[in-house]
């Protein structure tokens, strides 16, 4: 038992410890802080518990972790004879943290000593052996954060098993196994707050050595804070771009030798991966000032600390620790696939029309550069993911020219010209090396009918069949676009949209109601010689004969060259399959010159106004190719 008690002894010094085993109580090397960042921090660990040391500290803090990670620790004091060991390792998975951990204490070759009778000093027995200790745990633990309803963020809760093992060998040799359990939880209270607890050894077992003599395992229950002083805006009580936490432990000991224990520590980083530390150490005898450094470079950390003791003589105070902890590091690579001039004119948009005598415009001239990115996300030793994908990027263009004339342009620009009455060109061309590249804009200035603004809902329609020649206003420049459309109307608009010479036409008027000398005779004629329009069955046309709706998309229809369909779905609500129009109103939506409708009843009944005639005349395949021949080249046919 003396010998015991004298490498226990050393052993409490060596550990730093103020829990000392003495027959009956034996303490736990997993209570204490190994690692040099927690040393750095005075022994700060329950909400610092986010790497792999945090498997001994608080397991539930490690449910941040993204990547697997790996603590490693070792250190000889006292002449050499004391070997700390730390093996920490923590797998993050979609059921949760898993992890493992080894702590062990290791004295050889101690040699027994006694008092010399002559001068009373210490000094060796020679009779009595050598003698070697062992103290270690193995640790498997497992965290995972949950919801519970009355808190309002994500809680994680954590326990670890452990096995215990004991051994002394020399002039007195037995061994002793045990198991103990802790419970553990760590909760983010804000994004600047974190509180943990870690009740260590709460279900613990007893070590029964071979010599028949029994010791109860021993720990502490670890209350922890963290504050995030400094740091982003989103995770930190005031923003800063360093970041500076705070943390304080308490431990309170239970079935051990010793009093509380308070750790308060610093943990300070000017630069991103790089991080002092600061702290002091309190217990029952003493106070420690703790100081560290720690660098993560390549997915890997390496951490230093001085923790000073003065209470154990030949104690090193320098503390060294290496960790993977993983980091995902991006790295992107470009291979340029095409580069070639690019103008484009982001407004107004091309064939703008305007009753203004002068116009600005934004374009944007640049080099576009269409290039394959490869991305990968290498984790240092465990994987690489790759992606490539097509981006694009821009860059000025060597010379640009607006109507002939060299301008300055680096980007988006905006330019300024007059407008003539009419069509008017815009032509901005630029060069880089030697491709080059025109972009154009169309403006039309028109001059609006009184009662039909710019803003009128149709007013594109009847500006390019005003500017085409085909539909005319009335004296007082006005167009009544509510009016109901005659018969005689429509039908002059058809045929003079078909560009015919009907000086040449010399067949006779076959209709009662229609004289020759009627203004509307020849269209009429015409029409009905084309098979355009029909008459009624009593010989008669009714030319001044308001059309309805029915009736107008009818005429158009059949100008538009649009095959009857006698089985046509309905496609407005209020016109049933069987309504006479039906077989006409039906293609024409399918071919979208009803498009003013869409969404709305078609009333058959209804006068189809002037508006609504321009429109859906607008709409036909025929108006529209004359349309874009005139924006193509300006001349009106």
């Amino acid at each position: 038992m003396i010998k015991r008690l004298l490498i226990i002894t050393i052993l409490c010094f060596s550990a730093n410890l103020p829990v000392l085993a003495v027959s009956g109580t034996s303490f736990d090397p997993s209570t204490s802080i190994y690692s040099a960042r927690e040393l750095g921090m005075g022994g700060v660990s329950i909400a610092f518990s986010d790497d792999a040391n945090g498997v001994f500290n608080n397991p539930a803090g490690l449910t941040g972790i993204k990547f697997p990670q790996l603590s490693g620790s070792s250190r000889r004091i006292i002449l050499d004879e004391t070997q700390y060991s730390l093996l920490s390792w923590a797998m993050p998975s979609d059921w949760g943290i898993f992890g493992f951990g080894f702590s062990g204490v290791n004295t050889g070759g101690s040699l027994a000593t006694q008092r010399d009778p002559a001068t009373n000093r210490i000094i060796i027995d020679p009779s009595r052996e050598a003698v070697s200790y062992s103290n270690s745990v193995m640790l498997f633990s497992y965290a995972k954060e949950t919801k519970l309803g009355f808190l309002p963020n994500n809680i994680s809760f954590g326990g670890s098993l452990k096995l215990f093992n004991q051994s002394l060998n020399g002039g007195v040799a037995s061994q002793a196994t045990a198991t103990g359990i802790d419970l553990n939880t760590s909760y983010k209270w804000n994004s600047w707050l974190t509180l943990g607890a870690n009740l260590q050894n709460m279900v613990e077992g007893s070590l029964n050595w071979e010599n028949g003599e029994s010791d109860t395992i021993g720990g502490y229950y670890k209350l922890g804070g963290k504050i995030n002083l400094l740091g982003a805006s989103n995770e930190a009580l005031y923003t800063h771009q360093h970041k500076l936490d705070l943390g304080l432990d308490i431990d309170l000991p239970h079935n051990t030798l010793g009093g509380n224990r308070y750790h308060l520590g610093a943990e300070y980083s000017p630069l991103e991966k790089i991080y002092l530390r600061g702290g002091f150490n309190m217990a029952q005898d003493s106070t420690g000032l703790t100081l560290g450094v720690g660098v993560i470079n390549g997915g890997f950390k390496f951490d230093y600390a001085f923790a000073q003791n003065p209470a154990i003589p030949g104690d090193n105070p320098h503390y060294f620790t290496i960790s993977y902890v993983g980091e995902r590091v991006i790295k992107i690579d470009k291979k340029l696939v095409k580069k070639e001039a690019d103008i484009t004119f982001v407004s107004p948009k091309d064939r703008f029309i305007t009753d203004q005598s002068s116009i600005k415009m934004i374009v944007d001239a640049k080099v576009v550069k269409a290039m394959d990115q490869e991305t990968r996300w290498v984790v240092t030793g465990l994987s690489e993911t790759k992606e490539v994908k097509p981006i694009v990027e821009t860059e000025a263009l060597d010379s640009v020219f607006f109507n002939g004339k060299e301008i300055k342009v680096s980007g988006q620009t905006e330019l300024s010209s007059a407008l003539a009455k009419g069509r008017n060109v815009f032509k901005v061309s630029g060069q880089a090396g030697t491709d080059t590249a025109t972009g154009e804009l169309k403006v039309l200035r028109f001059d609006p009918f009184d009662d039909t603004p710019m803003n009128y809902w149709t007013i594109e329609p009847i500006a390019l069949n005003v500017t085409l020649g085909i539909i005319k206003g009335y004296p007082g420049n006005i167009f009544q676009p509510e009016r109901p459309i005659t018969r005689a109307e429509l039908v002059t608009l058809l045929v003079r949209s078909l560009s015919v010479d009907l000086d040449a036409f010399t067949s006779e008027v076959s209709f009662a109601d229609v004289p020759k000398d009627h203004w509307a005779a020849k269209y009429i004629t015409y029409a009905e010689a084309t098979n355009l329009v029909a008459g009624y069955p009593d010989g008669t046309f009714q030319p001044n004969k308001s059309l309805t709706r029915a009736e107008g998309v009818t005429v158009l229809a059949r100008y538009a060259k649009l095959a009857k369909n006698p089985g046509a779905k309905q496609v407005f609500p209020d016109l049933k399959a069987d309504h006479w129009a039906n077989e006409f109103v039906s293609p024409a939506y399918e071919a979208g010159l009803l498009k003013y409708l869409e969404g709305k009843e078609f009333k058959p009944s209804s006068p189809f106004s002037r508006a609504e005639a321009c429109e859906v005349l607008y709409r036909t395949p025929q108006i529209q190719a004359k349309v874009d021949d005139f924006w193509n080249t300006g001349v009106v046919k």
